[in-house]
């Protein structure tokens, strides 16, 4: 079945109709691509950064071994957990009452 042509939009002339010159440009990305390199730039940094503080996360979970592959919701629900569980412990809970905790 071929497919079909959209129908062409009509286009208006906005500087007839009184509008602004700002409102036609034809800049349909912000920023000049310096500018756009150097924010791709700072979010790569921020995303190393970001894996770096889960990374130290998961390292400091003591029920992880090294070599497992977590995601980055695991790591903070396990590190949720521990921080129940040492809170547990500095209450005088024992390890029963935490882990029927964990579940709920």
């Amino acid at each position: 079945m071929p497919k079909r042509k959209k129908a062409p939009s009509p286009k208006f002339d906005l500087l007839e109709d009184g509008f602004d010159d700002d409102l036609s440009s034809n800049d349909d990305k912000p920023g000049t691509p310096i500018q756009r390199n150097a924010a791709n730039a700072r979010e790569r940094a921020r995303m190393r950064v970001l894996s770096k503080a889960f990374f130290n996360l998961k390292r400091n979970i003591p029920w992880v071994p090294a070599d497992t592959k977590l995601s980055k919701l695991d790591t903070l629900r396990l590190a949720k957990n521990y921080i129940t569980y040492l809170a547990a412990t500095l209450d005088g809970q024992s390890v029963e009452d935490f882990s029927s905790n964990l579940t709920q």
